[in-house]
């Protein structure tokens, strides 16, 4: 376990972490978290740890277990997920039954590349780890200025919002 800190945000690659490599494709880059807080003064304490570095496109369950591994790890009970939006919701609902009681999950990611100019990844972050203080115990998605719980929420591929869903 690591330090204590109000809030820890876990990494899993997507494309929040999305660079241009120089061959001019999209690699999974270095955590876009460390350049998103460097440009603010947080009043709380953020640890910030990689988990896994993959397009969420590519998780397995393999890597989802590793990432409930690392929550059930975290000493903090405000735990923000960067994560792919392609598999985010999946994710979530894999989480769902295992985040111990008493603690605040908030995945969130990005459309566009933090790297890229007009990406939403500040926004979406920033909001994630308001929610991941005031939102109750649970699993949650946080995109769009919008906080949804595991398992009623869906992405539109058409448009890449995420929209209430109920089974």
């Amino acid at each position: 376990m690591g330090a204590t800190a109000d809030v820890a945000v876990l990494t899993t690659g997507g494309t929040i972490d999305k660079e241009y490599l120089l061959n001019g494709e999209l690699g999974v880059g270095e955590p876009a978290v460390a350049r998103i807080l460097a440009t603010v003064v947080p009043s709380v304490s953020i640890r910030v740890a990689r988990v896994l570095a993959k397009d969420s496109r590519d998780l397995t369950d393999g890597d989802r277990a590793r990432l409930a591994r690392a929550i059930a790890d975290s000493v903090e009970r405000a735990i923000v997920v960067t994560h792919g939006t392609d598999t985010m919701t999946e994710t979530a609902s894999y989480l769902q039954s295992r985040v111990r009681d008493g603690v605040t999950v908030v995945l969130t990611g990005a459309l566009r590349p933090e790297s890229v100019h007009g990406s939403d990844a500040h926004m979406n972050l920033g909001f994630a780890l308001a929610a991941a203080q005031l939102a109750p115990a649970g699993v949650h998605v946080a995109m769009g200025a919008r906080l949804f719980a595991a398992g009623s929420v869906r992405k539109d591929a058409a448009t890449g919002a995420f929209r209430s869903w109920k089974a």
